[in-house]
């Protein structure tokens, strides 16, 4: 008798020394139907963590979608909601039922899927957007382009050469003195003729007043002039043919540019409101 119980507590134990992950995921199944909840969570927490025990993929997402439905069913929605995720990105187009799980598990899981992907395409658009960035960015920066500066222009006034050499203050500078003594020189001589006349008729009385005006025209055309000489000169000595510069996107190829913005949209809205005689509609329109 003695030997007989010893024999059946060795072979209990044994079963239980023996039992397989796929056993425990029997288990854990059947303490679910059984709604059983917290029995079990430990069997399903112990297949799944700290490393996976079960080898079959499908065994997996089911262990996930189990444990997910029993923290719901417990009022545990953080956990509930990290195992659908888990188990829906192993298997995307995964669904369940009410014929195994509770009508409020069942729209849980349906609202995690839907979110997951929407975060799924995000996701996948924030990667596509970052790898155009970068691909964009890689040719760019292996183009090489120069830009051919034409000889003439170094003798354009008004700071022409200086805006050809990159040198923008220097020909901005030149513009504005060259512009201000030359309208000087151009609005007495203007003032002159339309005064005096092309002969020069001067009163005796305006003698004085008239030569000063034309020293200030010859002086400040001839500022105008020297300015206007200094500019080709300095235009000259700073002069190279041609000179690197950035690549814009009229020198990417049609793939790689960005397309032109939709055209805006215009909409009719028709509203109902209230008015002192009864019920009318308002028209609106957006563009």
């Amino acid at each position: 008798m003695q030997r007989a119980l010893i024999l059946t507590i060795v072979c209990a134990a044994a079963s239980i020394a023996h039992a397989t992950p796929g056993d425990d995921l029997d288990k854990a199944r059947s303490e679910f139907l059984s709604g059983n909840f917290k029995d079990a969570i430990p069997l399903l927490n112990y297949l799944l963590y700290p490393t996976p025990r079960l080898a079959e993929p499908d065994d997996l997402v089911e262990a996930h979608v189990l444990y997910g439905a029993c923290a719901f069913q417990g009022g545990d929605v953080s956990t509930a909601r990290l195992e659908f995720e888990a188990a829906l990105s192993m298997k995307p187009e995964y669904a369940i039922d009410t014929n195994r799980f509770s009508a409020g598990a069942v729209h849980f899981f349906d609202d995690t899927k839907h979110d997951l992907e929407e975060r799924m395409k995000r996701d996948a658009q924030e990667r596509a957007l970052a790898d155009e960035k970068d691909r964009l960015r890689r040719y760019r920066e292996s183009l090489v382009v120069y830009e051919v500066r034409p000889y003439y222009v170094n003798f354009i006034p008004f700071g022409a050469g200086q805006f050809q050499n990159g040198e923008h203050n220097k020909g901005l500078w030149f513009a504005t003195t060259e512009a201000t003594t030359g309208a000087v020189s151009a609005g007495i001589w203007v003032y002159l003729v339309a005064s005096y006349g092309f002969n020069g008729r001067v009163k005796p009385e305006d003698v004085g007043f008239a030569r000063t005006l034309q020293e200030v025209e010859i002086g400040a055309g001839g500022l105008c002039l020297g300015l206007m000489a200094w500019g080709i000169v300095d235009s000259l000595v700073h002069y190279h043919p041609r000179a690197q510069v950035d690549a814009d996107d009229s020198l990417l190829p049609p793939d790689l540019r960005k397309p032109p913005p939709p055209p805006p949209k215009s909409s009719f809205y028709i509203t109902p409101a209230i008015v002192p005689d009864g019920m009318g509609v308002v028209l609106t329109w957006e563009h």
